[in-house]
């Protein structure tokens, strides 16, 4: 929690209290049942002290006036002075649905805490605008909707980010910032707004109806993967499931003991990683925000999409230090048993090879993955039955290889070398993204040489996302005879 300038009013006071409420209350869910760490043991009291601290000092200023307004009572040339100025914080109507420290107050358990945080962040979302989505506005709200009520966690994780980013004095506050590269120039009110969106790395939560881990431009259009696999939004740390590479179902007799059919059942764990990008700019380009706000987001979405469309095919697995997995590639995190090795050139037996090596239980479900390239090679097997191999669709269906949907990716090699062509059953192929996208401004470039000024700004975006493959035996890969 970012720690602002010490409070002076009673309601710069009282609106510090519920910050700290809210944190505290955060705390409270992200340690339920369990020992906190040490760090936020420290928090904690740290908190509790400070709001000790404002209360008691709340409490005597409002006994204080209140005796002023006795005497005012009395003294009736003594009212103008007695009143003071209007309040700094004047709440609009409707803004309620934003407030967390009312919600918990409200509640009468953890479940109906969560319950009030999703009512009421399905409000915001029929509030919001979209203005970045490349999507009608209602199929933005239904994605967002969607994934409220199917992947938020039990602490209303997500519901808790909607509310805070979609309220319009942190939207207000988003835009001041990022335009002027600064948060100097908030009000009180805006940086309470602007320090519950802010990461444990000091960044800033982007709205949620700008973020383009909440709402997917293009539906998977540009990278197929998205729309071909199994695809879990989290929004904690960490996606755990359970995976198998199939059980046995055998008949019995009405009395028997039945027989041991138990699978092999693995429990993987993964863990997103962190993806940046970083988006320089002149000084001297002047942007209201209006024309920014969707600017930014669509060059942030195609830098994410171009990312994945290449690290989701040729990411390595492996394991970062810092903690997180990077993503593990459809074809270069296949074991070398997945691989099939071509006959010489690339021909049609070869397309038939793949599909004989894969098993019977993953082809009712298969997909081919390949570069547009390699499929016009097949296109050339005149010889060979080319017209039979390749069979193109109507409109908005990826065209079929020997009965197979054939979807096309850039990333894959477009000679028949290496590993070129992929065949399996992508609902085995786990794409996990963590719900949320953070920003960090940096106000001024400084040039490698001297290290002066370039006149340039930037923001810098972080998120988090990774793949693995569930079952290895789902997939066939065709290699050529050097690989």
């Amino acid at each position: 929690m970012t720690t602002l300038e010490e409070p002076r009013s009673i309601e710069d006071r009282e609106a510090r209290i519920a910050e700290i409420d809210a944190r505290i209350a955060e705390l409270n869910d992200e340690f339920a049942n369990t020992k906190m760490s040490d760090e936020a043991r420290d928090e904690w009291n740290r908190l509790n002290a400070e709001r000790d601290r404002h209360a008691e000092t709340v409490a005597e200023l409002k006994l204080r006036h209140r005796r002023l307004q006795q005497i005012a009572g009395n003294q009736p040339e003594a009212t103008e002075r007695a009143t003071g100025k209007a309040p700094a914080f004047i709440r609009s109507r409707g803004d309620e649905i934003y407030d967390l420290t009312r919600h918990r107050a409200e509640a009468r358990s953890d479940e109906d805490f969560r319950d009030r945080l999703h009512d009421n962040a399905k409000r915001a979302i029929e509030r919001a605008s979209f203005p970045a989505a490349q999507v009608p506005k209602e199929r933005a709200q239904e994605r967002a909707l969607e994934m409220l009520e199917s992947h938020d966690d039990k602490s209303g994780t997500l519901a808790k980010r909607m509310l805070i980013t979609g309220n319009p004095v942190y939207q207000r506050a988003f835009g001041k910032a990022v335009t002027s590269l600064t948060t100097a120039g908030l009000s009180p009110e805006e940086q309470r707004a602007m320090s519950l969106g802010t990461d444990s790395a000091g960044g800033y939560a982007v709205p949620f109806d700008l973020d383009p881990t909440v709402i997917l431009s293009n539906d998977g259009s540009s990278n197929p993967l998205r729309a071909i696999s199994r695809v879990e939004m989290i929004a904690g740390k960490e996606w755990q499931g359970v995976t198998s590479d199939g059980i046995t179902v055998t008949r019995t007799p009405e009395v028997a003991e039945a027989d041991d059919n138990s699978p092999t059942l693995a429990q993987p764990a993964v863990r997103p990683s962190a993806v940046q990008a970083f988006v320089p700019f002149s000084m001297d380009l002047e942007m209201d925000w209006a024309q920014l706000r969707s600017q930014l987001t669509t060059l942030i979405a195609d830098s994410k999409d171009s990312e994945e469309a290449d690290s989701f095919i040729n990411g390595d697995g492996s394991l970062i230090s810092g903690g997180g997995h990077n993503p593990e590639g459809i074809v270069a995190g296949l074991p070398a048993s997945s691989e099939v090795p071509a006959g010489g050139s690339f021909t049609s037996e070869d397309v038939y090879a793949l599909e004989d090596a894969l098993g019977d239980r993953w082809l009712s479900n298969a997909s081919f993955l390949g570069n547009r390239a390699i499929y016009n090679l097949v296109r050339q097997f005149d010889t060979a039955g080319g017209a039979d191999l390749w069979v193109r669709l109507g409109a908005g269906q990826p065209a079929e290889l020997i009965g197979y949907p054939a979807y096309r990716a850039s990333a894959m090699p477009k000679s028949p070398t290496g590993r070129y062509l992929v065949l399996g059953d992508f609902r085995q192929f786990l794409i996990v993204d963590r719900i949320g996208m953070s920003v960090e401004l940096v106000p001024h470039l400084f040039g490698a040489t001297n290290r002066f000024p370039t006149g340039q700004r930037g923001i810098y975006a972080r998120w988090r996302n990774t793949t693995k493959i569930l079952v290895p035996n789902a997939f066939r890969v065709l290699t050529d005879d050097e690989s």
